[in-house]
């Protein structure tokens, strides 16, 4: 019988990607035990009803205040110190499993030298020599490194990204970490040839949830290259399509 994991997610207004996650995880978790912890930061588009009707959901809610605003990488932290199993699966929201390779390639790889395994993200930053490091959008690991090697937020006074100081962390120490390339699949591509992608059998949308935040950030940091109506909604719709959605 295979390991139990916590999937651990972050969720806001992004209905069509959550309830996504949470079916096809259901149809490609395979024979363990598992759970899924979502923590939304004050979703107004109906998915924290839907999430609180699933029964193998916990929803956490973490809402941003004006006074107390708190970043994506906090959220998830308190979706990890939550998790009821050890071996931890963190999927962006608009991130999915498209086959039963996922876990085993991946959180079934940790041991007690392997101490991290997910999609691989290369990188040209001051303070990571490595080069790439395990994205957060499908990174596992053992709940008793958060807080040691592994931190999901922006290291402050570090040129890293976020959660990228994990990766440095365990291989500075001399540590196992498992990486997948990321894939461009053909069939999936709308609006951009290198979007979105595909590593050790998670399918990962990028830019999807930002759009729904802060669209124009997005636009003038891609040059209009990704949209609203150029990207994201004739990718919602060729996976409707693809994958038979009614939602």
């Amino acid at each position: 019988m295979a390991r139990p994991v916590s999937i651990v997610t972050v969720n806001f207004d992004s209905i069509f990607y959550i309830r996504l996650l949470v079916e096809k995880t259901r149809e490609f978790i395979g024979a363990r035990e598992y759970e899924i912890v979502v923590v939304d930061r004050g979703s107004r588009d109906g998915s924290r009803e839907w999430l609180r009707e699933q029964p193998d959901v916990r929803l956490l809610i973490h809402r941003q205040w004006r006074q107390r605003r708190h970043s994506h990488g906090e959220a998830a932290e308190l979706g990890v110190e939550a998790a009821s199993h050890e071996i931890i699966v963190l999927l962006d929201s608009d991130a999915h499993p498209m086959n039963g390779s996922w876990l085993e390639l991946t959180a079934d790889k940790l041991d007690d030298r392997c101490r991290l395994a997910g999609a691989q993200f290369h990188t040209k930053r001051r303070d990571n020599l490595y080069g790439w490091y395990i994205h957060p959008h499908f990174m596992t690991f053992h709940k008793a490194d958060l807080g040691t090697h592994v931190t999901l937020r922006k290291t402050r006074g570090r040129d890293t990204d976020t959660a990228e100081d994990s990766t440095v962390r365990f291989l500075d120490s001399g540590f196992g970490v498992t990486a997948y390339p990321l894939e461009v699949l053909e069939q999936y591509s709308v609006g951009n040839p290198s979007l979105p992608t595909v590593s050790a059998g998670v399918f990962h949308a990028w830019y999807s949830t930002r759009l729904i935040k802060n669209s124009k950030e997005v636009e003038n940091e891609t040059s209009a290259g990704i949209s609203e109506e150029n990207y994201a909604e004739p990718l919602r719709n060729l996976l409707r399509r693809l994958y038979g959605l009614d939602y």
